[in-house]
């Protein structure tokens, strides 16, 4: 074979070129798809672990919970709440609790109970100030919000959890509420009395359950977690 004759001609390129695109096509192909199924299994594990996460941080605040409220405390205010006030049987649901105030958080052993000051401090004739704690929805997103004793409200002691705001609204003094998730689907509360039965009003309770559910896009396809937990209110009024 002469350097003249060297290389394909032009019928074997013909012939080799759709070859070779089938095969860059059918590849391309499949490293797109394992692409597309590592992010989301990366997206699904990321969102199980989110879900787990706000579970598991609810579990305190259920667990030291001394009442399941219908509304806010009598003597607890919020300026920017909805329209016609929190109420637990909102549209979706809103899970209202109530938590003695403290110095410090509840598993801290060295924490001290704020008390009301009605009779001065200290004095145990004073009565103990009951904070909220708020879960609620708003569209896809799911806020913690604490209330505590308003300005005006004298008490001995100082609770370590402090007044929440809407973000936009916040200051130093009023943090903005905490955003627990942008991806919530469904936020469903169940309430069970001394006996184990489902109850309508929170205020019988002595357990809930709260299912989550959470929903997310990857590579164009829906993604879903879900986490739940069941809990009895440890403290009482």
């Amino acid at each position: 074979m002469t350097l003249k004759d060297a290389g394909f001609t032009l019928i074997e390129v013909l012939i080799i070129s759709p070859i070779m695109m089938v095969t860059i096509i059918i590849t391309m192909t499949f490293l797109f798809n394992q692409y597309g199924q590592l992010t989301q299994q990366g997206a699904q594990v990321n969102l199980n672990v989110e879900a787990q996460n706000i579970a598991f941080g609810m579990q305190d605040d259920i667990f030291f919970a001394s009442a399941f409220n219908q509304s806010i405390n009598d003597n607890l205010a919020d300026p920017f709440q909805p329209s016609g006030g929190w109420k637990y049987n909102s549209t979706p649901q809103t899970l209202i609790l109530s938590t003695r105030a403290s110095t410090a958080h509840p598993r801290n052993e060295n924490r001290q109970v704020v008390y009301i000051d009605t009779a001065g401090c200290p004095s145990e004739d004073n009565s103990v100030l009951y904070n909220n704690v708020i879960y609620f929805a708003s569209g896809t997103n799911l806020y913690k919000r604490t209330l505590t004793a308003p300005t005006g409200l004298s008490t001995c002691g100082t609770s370590y959890q402090k007044q929440n705001c809407p973000a936009a609204s916040a200051t130093a003094a009023c943090p903005a509420d905490r955003l627990l998730s942008d991806k919530l689907q469904s936020f469903t509360l169940t309430y069970y009395d001394t006996s184990n039965n489902v109850v309508a009003d929170p205020e019988i309770a002595e357990k809930i359950k709260v299912d989550l559910q959470f929903k997310d896009k990857a590579f164009a396809e829906d993604i879903f977690a879900n986490s739940s937990i069941t809990l009895r209110k440890l403290n009482q009024q």
